[in-house]
Order: C-alpha cells, then sequence, then structure tokens
C-alpha cells in the first residue's frame, strides 16, 4: 500500500450510517452535499459497498476520488480484493491510518469497477449491474450490455423495458441536425464522441440552457435519447443538465404499470449503454462552458419548481389532491384507511410546497415502511405533482422512563 495525495476523503462508514438512518425519513438523497452519492446505495458486503461508490463517482464524470473507512470494515486479508476489484475502471491505492484505511482511485475509466469485483466464491458484482448480461467482444465497449429478447430488435443494446418508449421518440425526432446560430449573447458548447455531437445553448447570465441539438449519432437508440436528453435539458441550468438529466431520461421512460426492470438502483450504465452518451457529452459541453465563462463548478442544489397547476392550488387543495391519492393507494395496497396518514405539506428549500409528511399507523411494520413510501411516492409523483419529495414522520420515543427531562 501506498501513500495517498491530499484529496479530501469521504468517510464511508459514516455514510453508510447515515444512510439507514436516514432511508425511511428522507428516502432520496443522502442527506451530503456530493452529488455523486446520488448514484450509491451501500451494500452488506464492505468490498462491493465500496467498489460502488468509486463506481457511482466515476458514472458522475469524477476523475478521482479518496474514501476512509475502518480497519474493521473490511478484514486485512480482503483488501488485495478490494484493489484487483478497483484496478479494472481507476488506480487505487491503499495506506493505513491508525485505526483507519485510506483508498484513494484516481485516474477513473469509462468501466464500471463491478466488471472487475469477484467476491468470494459463488458472489456476484451486485446492484449496479444489469442481470446477467454477457460482456461485449468490442473492446472499446466493455460494458455493454445485451438481453436475450426478440421484442424491438433495432434496440437490442437497451433494456426490453425501455425499447417502446423509444421507439415512439424515434418516430418523433424534433432537435436532430444542424442549429440555427444562437441568438446574440447565448453561447454555444458543445461535447462530441465520435460521430455524435450535443450542442447546448446557454445564457451566460443565468447559466441556463436555452436550446440544445444533437447530431451524428447512428444507433437508432442513441439518436432517440439524444432527442429525448435534449428536450429536457432545455431551460435548465447546464450543471444540472450535466449532472441529472441522464437519471431524468430513465425516470420519463419507466412504465408505472410493470414491475422495476432492475434489480437494485437503476441507472444508465445498467439501462443499456446508451443512455452512458448524452451525459457524457453533456459533461464535456459544461467542461467547455466553464473553460470560456470562467464559472466555478460547485455542489449542485438546483430544485426543479412544481407545476404551474400544482402553485396555482390553494393549499387545502392540495391537500385535498395528496389525500385522495393516499386514499386510493391504501386501498389498492390492502391496507386499513388509516395504516398511513398526511400530516402536512410543506416548502421545501427553495419555497415550493412540495414536502408530503406521513405518519404510519403501530400496526405497520418498520421493515415495510420503506417499500410503502417508494411505492407512494411514485403514486403521488403520477397522479399528483411530479415533484413532489415524500418524507415520513419521524417516530416518537414512548418510553416515559427515557422522555423524563
Amino acid at each position: 500500500m501506498t501513500e495517498t495525495g491530499n484529496a479530501e476523503p469521504i468517510d464511508y462508514d459514516n455514510l453508510v450510517d447515515m444512510f439507514h438512518r436516514a432511508l425511511i425519513h428522507t428516502l432520496r438523497k443522502h442527506s451530503v452535499s456530493d452529488s455523486f452519492l446520488d448514484f450509491w446505495v451501500p451494500d452488506a458486503d464492505p468490498v462491493l459497498g465500496i467498489a460502488g461508490m468509486v463506481d457511482s463517482a466515476r458514472i458522475a464524470g469524477l476523475t478521482e476520488i479518496a474514501i476512509r473507512f475502518r480497519s474493521t470494515t473490511i478484514a486485512p486479508e480482503r483488501l488485495p480484493e478490494l484493489e484487483r476489484s478497483l484496478s479494472g475502471c481507476c488506480t487505487p491505492t491503499l495506506t493505513t491510518e491508525g485505526d483507519n484505511v485510506l483508498l484513494k482511485a484516481s485516474n477513473m475509466k469509462q468501466i464500471p469497477a463491478a466488471d472487475a469485483v469477484q467476491g468470494r466464491p459463488g458472489r456476484k458484482p451486485a446492484y449496479w449491474q444489469a442481470g446477467a448480461a454477457p460482456k461485449s467482444s468490442d473492446p472499446d465497449e466493455p460494458s455493454l450490455n445485451r438481453w436475450d429478447s426478440a421484442e424491438l430488435p433495432e434496440f437490442s443494446d437497451v433494456h426490453p423495458h425501455f425499447r417502446p418508449g423509444l421507439q415512439v421518440a424515434l418516430g418523433s425526432l424534433s432537435l436532430e441536425g444542424a442549429a440555427a446560430t444562437p441568438n446574440g449573447g447565448l453561447i454555444r458548447v458543445t461535447g462530441r464522441e465520435g460521430s455524435a455531437m450535443l450542442a447546448l445553448d446557454v445564457d451566460p447570465k443565468s447559466h441556463i440552457v436555452c436550446a440544445a441539438h444533437h447530431a451524428g449519432a447512428t444507433k437508432p437508440s442513441e439518436r432517440a435519447i439524444l432527442d429525448l436528453f435534449c428536450k429536457a435539458a432545455e431551460h435548465l441550468p447546464i450543471q444540472e443538465v450535466a449532472d441529472h438529466i441522464g437519471l431524468k431520461i430513465l425516470d420519463l421512460l419507466l412504465d408505472p404499470n410493470k414491475p422495476v426492470p432492475i434489480k437494485g438502483v437503476l441507472l444508465p450504465v445498467n439501462a443499456g449503454t446508451p443512455f452512458m452518451l448524452p451525459s457524457r457529452l453533456a459533461r464535456r459541453a459544461y467542461d467547455s462552458y466553464r473553460e470560456q465563462t470562467g464559472v466555478a463548478q460547485n455542489t449542485n442544489f438546483y430544485c426543479p419548481p412544481p407545476s404551474p397547476e400544482w402553485q396555482a392550488l390553494s393549499p387545502d387543495q392540495r391537500r385535498e389532491k395528496v389525500d385522495y391519492v393516499l386514499r386510493t393507494f391504501l386501498q389498492s395496497a390492502g391496507l386499513y384507511p388509516d395504516d398511513m396518514s398526511l400530516l402536512r405539506i410543506d416548502n421545501n428549500k427553495t419555497g415550493f410546497p412540495v414536502r408530503v409528511t406521513v405518519g404510519f399507523s403501530d400496526r405497520v411494520p418498520t421493515t415495510d415502511k420503506p417499500s410503502l413510501m417508494r411505492r407512494l411516492e411514485q403514486r403521488l409523483r403520477r397522479d399528483a405533482e411530479p415533484e413532489v419529495d415524500l418524507i415520513a414522520d419521524r417516530a416518537k420515543d414512548t418510553s416515559p422512563l427515557r422522555r423524563l427531562s
């Protein structure tokens, strides 16, 4: 193990603890400022958990990351396994610091760390990899996913779940091809990879993408995904486009009437490699924009506003709408009417009334709550307001002894 650089290390064990404590109450995000952690969930096997954190940083476009974990988190005899698991996507170095171990992963590559994880006998890489998809024989596409499905074979490089939506998108391309010269004051920046090109026209005063278009992609899936990406990118900050619009495209294409297509966390890398192309192009365009304008890359706190229809409702009308969706959800889930109850709708940090807090009855087991929260939030976003965030009220300590002051 060798010395590491001066990168600020991330406390792995602390984040795992925060994740489990916040799972029910904040559901999305990790209550930390590192936006790349939106991609990550811990694993019961810490080798896979740390490899997943490195992989999430790589997917988010970071070139290096430093992670500190307790020496008891991974047995010393498994540290070589961790190094091997990461060597395919970065240059890992490990150093002992008292009771801790510091991992520095540098020289990130466009290869999922999961591809290299071997784990213990009988184990397979976990949540961030697509099923049993074999590797491509093409060395330029080491993580290409393939599925045994004859459905819409022109989209065979993406998961079958997303193919019908991409077929519709391919039939209504509107932002492909050459675009008119941007209006005065806008800056055009581009990202290129092979023949594919993404162009963003950005207002340097607000950093908002005013127009987007693409050209040069040859695969049907890439053409459709790029067009959806361009449509979603307009009227958003360019950093938000580079950071998160790739995930938004997946959300738009999810069929709520079908099971979740991927076991674990759904990411572009396990939905099909064409989903990764727009984010790489957008990241290059964003880097070009920062070079031209001198804008610093800060933590991304962008939060999209709710729909005008939602904003136009009175507080009582919002409660009535949310309560109706909640009641129909409880009925469809076979639960009692008071198993979940609407407590309040609060403003989020940007002042929009989208934070919905619910409470559970004592009949609902704690282990069932995360699944119910995810399903209810999906229903609320479909039937009430797409930007709703669902929060569970914190359980109160009912012990009279512990509550004495």
